[in-house]
């Protein structure tokens, strides 16, 4: 798979998700996940803008219940972050795949800029079946590693903290074939999900 010149961290990160079957991603932006949102948008996935980021968090899950493929939410910095915590806790205990998108300021400038930055990782690592800071290369193997992680086995939350720096990062060169396969957009709500578990006798 060919990537075309000037791929952004942000195009390949939203284009490795919409071949997972995304095709809505939910949340409240700030200036840190802007990149990411016009990333998600420009790959044919829908951002729709909540009022709290829990209520996208829940939205997120309902659309993995409704289409099968798994629900990303996007949270800015700081605050944005720590409001996402219940919802990703919820999807951990709800085996929900849920990708959870959040900024972050650059670690050279956050030695000096000390405002609304915390360790994201270090509050979500606990709540998540994994968390990771997106990398300055190898993006589409670390995205297809998160979808992977979220969708195999009993599926749950995996956070991606995304520094600013990273997310506008232009990238040149062949991408991977996706590792996780496309899934289907849009069953019935009836029809059984792959990796759904089965409780009390219903889907």
């Amino acid at each position: 798979m060919r990537a075309k010149a000037g791929l952004r961290t942000a195009d390949i990160i939203a284009r490795r998700l919409f071949q997972a079957g995304v095709r809505t991603a939910f949340g409240i932006p700030g200036g840190e996940v802007l990149t990411l949102v016009d990333g998600l948008e420009k790959a044919g996935i829908r951002f729709l803008l909540a009022k709290h980021e829990n209520a996208a968090g829940f939205m997120a899950e309902g659309s993995y219940h409704m289409t099968g493929a798994p629900g990303v939410l996007v949270a800015t910095v700081g605050p944005g972050a720590a409001n996402a915590v219940n919802i990703t806790a919820n999807a951990q205990q709800d085996r929900v795949p849920l990708i959870v998108l959040t900024g972050c300021v650059d670690p050279a400038d956050a030695v000096t800029y000390n405002h609304q930055v915390f360790d994201h990782r270090a509050v979500f690592g606990p709540i998540t079946k994994a968390s990771f800071t997106v990398p300055d290369g190898n993006v589409d193997a670390m995205i297809d590693k998160a979808i992977a992680i979220a969708t195999e086995g009993r599926p749950g939350p995996v956070h991606l903290d995304v520094p600013i720096a990273i997310a506008v990062q232009i990238h040149h060169g062949a991408l991977r074939a996706p590792r996780v396969p496309p899934a289907p957009v849009g069953p019935s709500w009836k029809t059984p999900v792959a990796g759904w578990p089965r409780r009390n006798g219903h889907w």
